[in-house]
This record gives structure tokens, sequence and C-alpha cells, in this order.
């Protein structure tokens, strides 16, 4: 299917190029040279320390609660977040991390739903998360930059999982954050140069919506959860 694509694809720019008359051009031949690196040298040789500084002065600029903590302590922080947004129902992926992250108790609580895999479980899935007061997940990176977290969609982990709930917490260890979007990017397309399986969607959130819209008056979740919170793990 996919070597279909490619040939209607080569077809269709085929086709615009002799409507147009002009030589079409590849980049091998002609390869793009940015005309400046910043994109590379930005937040460059900064200690996962300083990266980890840069995003808590970002996330609180988006209205977004950062905390740094043991892994150790994943576990009580959680249900000290899960007491101040007031309980209710919890949904969390179909992710074994929470298991590795002794978390086995919020996966097994009775208000817990864990995301189901299988188009079968669509509308379920879809009415869970909406019907959720919490989302919990594991964030694959956080972009120092601009305190973005950063979560594949896959099988066990639908879009709206972060989406849908009134408040959303992020799990990120220390050693996933990374400078910027350029760093994040980098590792997935070396990830598919060695035909390891990705997510079909990356998500890019940073913090809650807001919105300054109506006379000037800033509204924090706007759309999407009403609240975020970051939870970054110390390593060691």
């Amino acid at each position: 299917m996919f070597a279909d694509a490619m040939e209607k694809q080569e077809a269709f720019l085929n086709k615009i190029a002799n409507k147009l008359d002009y030589t079409r051009h590849s980049l091998k031949d002609e390869p793009f040279r940015p005309q400046s690196t910043i994109n590379l040298k930005k937040l460059q040789g900064l200690s996962q320390d300083e990266l980890l500084q840069v995003a808590k002065e970002q996330s609180d600029a988006i209205y977004t609660d950062f905390k740094v903590i043991k892994k150790a302590d994943l576990a009580q922080n959680l249900e000290t977040i899960f007491e101040e947004k007031g309980h209710g129902n919890y949904i969390i992926p179909d992710d074994e991390r929470f298991n590795e992250y002794q978390l086995t108790d919020l996966v097994n609580h009775p208000n817990t739903y864990v995301w189901k895999k299988g188009a079968d479980y669509r509308q379920e899935n879809l009415n869970a998360a909406n019907q959720a007061n919490i989302g919990i997940a594991f964030a694959e990176y956080l972009l120092a930059e601009s305190a973005t977290v950063v979560f594949e969609t896959n099988a066990g982990h639908g879009r709206t999982l972060q989406f849908l709930p009134q408040h959303f917490v992020a799990i990120i260890p220390k050693s996933k954050i990374v400078p910027r979007i350029t760093q994040a990017t980098a590792d997935y397309n070396q990830k598919v140069l060695r035909g390891e399986k990705i997510g079909s969607n990356l998500s890019f959130i940073s913090g809650p919506s807001n919105s300054g819209d109506i006379e000037m008056i800033l509204v924090v979740g706007v759309h999407g959860p009403l609240s975020m919170t970051y939870l970054v793990l110390e390593d060691a």
C-alpha cells in the first residue's frame, strides 16, 4: 500500500510539473541548506538540571503546575493531586510503565478506566475520557524551551485521553527533558530509520489552553483540561 501511495504521489507531482512547464528537482540533487542553525544551537550544552530550570520557568508562564519529585514518591504525589482536584473518575493508557513505577493501586482502583485496545471499544474509550475528572499518562519528552509535553497515540493510548478529562497529569522522567522540538523530532526520525514502530500520531501539548479574547480577560482551560500538572521524576 505504501508503494502504491508513492506512485500516486509521483504521478500527481509530475502532472503539476507538466501543467506548469516546470522541471522537477529533488533534495538529493539540490539539498536544503538552512541559512541559520539556531534550531540546533539554542539551549545546546545545558545540563539536565539547567534544562529542568528552563522548563520550570516556562511552565510557570503557561499556567502549568510543575513539580520535581523522586520516583519513590510518585504514588504519594499523585494521591495529593487527586485530593486537590476532587478525585472522581481517572483514565490512564494501557502502559506497562504504570506497573514499572509501582502505580498498581492506581491501575486497579475501581474508579480507574484503562484505555482498551481495538476499534470495538472506540465509543467506550471516548465516553470514559469524557467522564474522567483526571487523566494521567507518561510523556515521551518534555521540551524545555516551550514546556511542551509529547505523547504518542497508539492502540493503548488514544488522542482524546489527554484532551477530554477535566484535569491532566503528565509524568516525565528527568532524562526525557530535551532542549526543544528539534531534538525530539530528530529522535523520532532516527527511530523510523531504524525501522522501529512509533505512534500513529504525536501530540505536542504546551499546558492548558487559554484565551484573552473576551474583554481582555484571561481564561485558562477554554477547551481541553482545566488544569495541567507536570511531575518530573528524578531518575536516581
